[in-house]
C-alpha cells in the first residue's frame, strides 16, 4: 500500500530523501504568510466580501506550495491513501479536492470563524474518511457540515515518555506558599489567560493561597504580584518538571481541538482544571476522570475539590494516558483510518 501524508512544515530543504524505509518528498514553498494577511482576514470574517477574496486569503495565509498541488494532480492516483493534516491551510483546502476519492482529512477543527468560509464548506463534504482528535471535534464537524455519512475514526494522539526531569526545585521555589497552580501555553488573551489571571487575583485576594505559575511565551501584560510568576518559554525538561511539581494544571482556553498539555500532565500524575465552556477539554477530563471543569466564578471551590482528591484524579489520568496514548494504540487507530481512505 502506498500512502502520502500532507503536512505543513517550514524550514526544510525541498527534495526527496529516505527516512528509514519511508520516502519523504519535500516541496518548495512559493509564499509564506503575507504581511497583509491579518487585514485580509478581518475583512473576510467581519465584512461583506467575494469568493475570490476568500481564495486570495488562502494563498496569503501560507504556505503557498504550487509544486505540491501539481504533484497531487499528476501523481495522486498512484497512492492508495492520502492523509491531509489540518484543514485550514491551502495545501489541504486546494490539494484534497484533487484526490478526494482516496483522501482522509485529519481536520484538527475547533469552533472558530474561518470554519464558516466557503472553501471549507465544500472541503468538509469531500474526503473519503475523517480522522478526529476527539469525539467533540467529530460532533462539531457533523453539526456544522451535516456529513455524518462520511466514515471517521477518533485518532487522539500518541505520546513519547516524558524526558528526564526534576520537579523538586520548582516545588521548593513555589509550593511552600500554598498550592502550585500551573498554566502551560501561550500567555495571551486568545488563550483566556486574562480571565485566569483575573479569577486568580479574586481567589487570592479573598483568602486563597498559593502561586500561579505561567509557562509559555508572554503576549499580554501581567500584574506585578508575588503570587503570579511568568517564566516565559521553557524547555521540554522544564515543562515536565513543572507539570510534576504542580498541584494542579489549569487550562482556561475556550477553543481547542485537543488539550495536549492535559495529557502531558496526566503522564506525570497531575490533575487538571479546565473551562466549563470548552467542550473538548471538558470531555477529555470527563473521559480520563483526571480533573474537573470550572466556571469562572467558582475557581476557589473547583481548586479545593481537585486538591482534596489530587492523588486519585492524577492516578486516573495517568491510567487513561497509558491506555489511550501509547504509540501502538495510536498506530492501530491510524491504520483503521488508512483502511477507510483506501477502501
Amino acid at each position: 500500500m502506498k500512502i502520502l501524508i500532507v503536512v505543513q512544515r517550514y524550514g526544510v530543504t525541498p527534495g526527496e530523501s529516505m527516512d528509514g524505509a519511508v520516502r519523504v518528498r519535500r516541496f518548495p514553498i512559493a509564499g509564506l504568510r503575507s504581511p497583509t494577511f491579518k487585514d485580509t482576514e478581518r475583512h473576510l470574517l467581519f465584512e461583506p466580501h467575494t469568493l475570490a477574496e476568500e481564495r486570495k486569503w488562502l494563498i496569503e495565509q501560507g504556505p503557498h506550495v504550487p509544486a505540491l498541488l501539481e504533484f497531487l494532480h499528476r501523481e495522486g492516483s498512484r497512492y492508495d491513501a492520502i492523509l491531509f493534516y489540518t484543514y485550514i491551510y491551502e495545501p489541504t483546502a486546494a490539494g484534497l479536492p484533487l484526490v478526494a476519492e482516496r483522501a482522509a482529512l485529519i481536520s484538527t477543527a475547533h469552533d472558530e470563524e474561518p470554519l464558516r468560509l466557503f472553501p471549507y464548506r465544500a472541503l468538509f463534504q469531500l474526503p473519503r474518511a475523517f480522522g478526529f482528535l476527539t469525539p467533540e471535534e467529530r460532533d462539531l464537524v457533523h453539526a456544522r457540515f451535516a456529513n455524518e455519512h462520511i466514515p471517521s475514526e477518533i485518532l487522539g494522539i500518541g505520546l513519547d515518555p516524558p524526558p528526564w526531569h526534576d520537579p523538586q526545585p520548582f516545588r521548593d521555589r513555589y509550593a511552600p506558599r500554598g498550592p502550585l497552580v500551573l498554566y502551560v501555553g501561550q500567555v495571551s488573551e486568545g488563550k483566556a489567560v486574562d480571565e485566569l489571571v483575573a479569577d486568580w487575583i479574586e481567589y487570592h485576594d479573598t483568602g486563597g493561597s498559593g502561586t500561579l505559575v505561567l509557562a509559555g511565551t508572554q503576549r499580554m501584560p501581567l500584574p506585578d504580584r508575588d503570587d503570579i510568576v511568568s517564566l516565559g518559554h521553557v524547555s521540554e525538561e522544564e515543562k515536565y518538571a513543572l507539570l510534576e511539581a504542580a498541584d494542579v494544571l489549569v487550562l482556561p482556553s475556550h477553543l481547542e481541538s485537543l488539550g495536549i498539555v492535559l495529557l502531558e500532565a496526566w503522564q506525570v500524575g497531575t490533575p487538571c482544571l479546565v473551562s466549563a465552556h470548552n467542550p473538548v477539554t471538558r470531555g477529555q477530563v470527563a473521559r480520563a476522570r483526571g480533573g474537573l471543569a470550572y466556571e469562572r466564578d467558582d475557581l476557589a471551590e473547583a481548586l479545593a475539590a481537585v486538591l482534596a482528591k489530587r492523588d486519585a484524579l492524577g492516578s486516573w489520568g495517568r491510567r487513561y494516558v497509558e491506555r489511550e496514548c501509547t504509540w501502538p494504540a495510536f498506530d492501530a487507530r491510524l491504520e483503521q483510518l488508512v483502511d477507510l481512505a483506501a477502501s
